[in-house]
């Protein structure tokens, strides 16, 4: 799993002192989010010019975006790398990641907690599966043959593909859409920090065409 060695990248973003919100709000927003931009650009050099270009936007534009990215109907980032510091920042206001799952919850990827989308999940060690938010990790129980995204229940339509070490890449043929996710019961303990940097490289792999079902 180092293929674009994601993982200390994840990992010292997780490891960011959390931010507190008021009343729903998101104060210091732009100094969190530049400290975000630092990470990367330490961890992951080649993208630190890009990343550090960022650190300049103003209020109004980072507020236009950040709503955006929730969802709130306007314009979006059209860098994957803005998108993705602006993701980051936001789970500094909402992650939970030491809540333990919830016992029910929705059977698709809309998160019962804050309304985000699962990006994650994983089977546990009795084989359930559980999507995990990607804004607040919040984990829920949903079924094991189901698209979280278009609800699609027709196994035939429903491939994998698989990493290592129990890590898999889903795929519904009806909508496209695709869920990284981790067998506990091959890779022990969950890891999210490792789950999602070899989610990066599982797409990637099935983009290129390096995978096979």
């Amino acid at each position: 799993m180092n293929l674009f060695d994601l993982e200390p990248l994840f990992r010292s973003l997780d490891a960011l002192p959390a931010a507190d919100g008021a009343a729903g709000g998101y104060p210091g927003f732009a100094a969190r989010f530049r400290e975000v931009l630092d990470v990367i650009a330490r961890e992951q050099p080649d993208w630190a010019e890009r990343a550090r270009s960022y650190r300049d936007l103003d209020r109004p534009r980072l507020e236009q975006l950040r709503a955006a990215i929730q969802g709130g109907g306007l314009e979006g980032p059209d860098d994957p790398l803005l998108e993705f510091a602006l993701l980051q920042t936001l789970r500094r206001y909402h992650r939970a990641p030491d809540a333990p799952p919830l016992d029910e919850g929705p059977d698709d990827a809309t998160c019962p907690t804050c309304g985000s989308e699962a990006d994650v999940a994983y089977l546990d060690e009795k084989g359930f599966r559980y999507a995990v938010c990607r804004l607040c990790d919040r984990r829920w129980p949903v079924p094991r043959v189901r698209c979280l995204y278009c609800g699609e229940e027709e196994a035939k339509k429903l491939e994998y593909y698989p990493y290592e070490e129990g890590y898999r890449l889903y795929r519904c043929k009806s909508c496209g859409r695709t869920l990284p996710a981790v067998d506990l019961r091959e890779a022990g303990r969950l890891d999210l920090p490792r789950l999602r940097a070899a989610a990066v490289e599982m797409q990637f792999l099935y983009e290129a065409g390096a995978v096979e079902e």
